[in-house]
């Protein structure tokens, strides 16, 4: 094996070792000693592929956003559907990440406690794709006149961040009461609700405000 070849699967086993430590103990559990005891190598060895603990953390975001390619994902596999069909298959697409790579979703879940320096970066990796899909799909369908007038960054966002936050809660979803609840129950109950939230109102809706019809 030639030296070029030694170093890129060196490199490549760091970033492996890392990812499952960073997703199990976090940025702040995972000291450089540890990913280096796991690969079998020094800590000098590591900073001469990845300059900082943080490059190497932003570095494993990145490798799992090229895995997924979500922008291109999204556009081949939702843009064509109605709104309440695009918003499930953005929907199920997030939530299929608690199968197919648990991993991403406990990067996703370690990013919201503590200073995580790769939350930036989980956010404009990971989330962002998917918020801008959304964005402008409902930008389409304005302009449409499919659905009515709102802001669509503020929606998609929000509509994103439900989603996520369905899919890393998911293994505690059945403890919130008596009756078994998955998440993917919680997207399939609110899927209309947001869907046709977003239908066009009467005229005499629009632009109306609670307590107008007091004045």
């Amino acid at each position: 094996m030639s030296a070029a070849a030694k170093t890129s699967n060196r490199k490549d086993l760091i970033l492996r070792e890392a990812t499952h430590l960073f997703a199990a103990n976090g940025f702040n559990g995972t000291p450089v000693r540890l990913i280096a005891r796991h690969c079998g190598v020094t800590e000098a060895a590591i900073y001469r592929h990845y300059a900082s603990k943080e490059f190497l953390y932003e570095e494993v975001i990145r490798a799992k956003a090229a895995e997924h390619d979500i922008a291109g994902r999204m556009a081949r596999n939702a843009a064509g559907d109605d709104v309440e069909r695009m918003l499930t298959r953005v929907a199920e697409y997030v939530m299929s990440f608690a199968e197919t790579d648990p991993e991403l979703l406990q990067l996703m879940a370690n990013s919201t406690r503590g200073n995580d320096p790769a939350a930036t970066v989980l956010f404009h990796e990971i989330r962002l794709p998917l918020i801008t899909f959304v964005e402008t799909e409902l930008q389409r369908r304005m302009d449409a006149d499919e659905i009515r007038s709102i802001n669509p960054f503020i929606t998609a966002r929000c509509f994103v961040g439900m989603v996520m936050d369905c899919a890393m809660s998911a293994g505690v979803w059945q403890q919130l009461n008596e009756t078994p609840v998955e998440a993917r129950d919680a997207i399939c109950n609110n899927m209309p609700i947001f869907a046709r939230g977003l239908e066009t109102r009467p005229a005499e809706w629009s632009g109306s405000n609670p307590g107008d019809e007091h004045e």
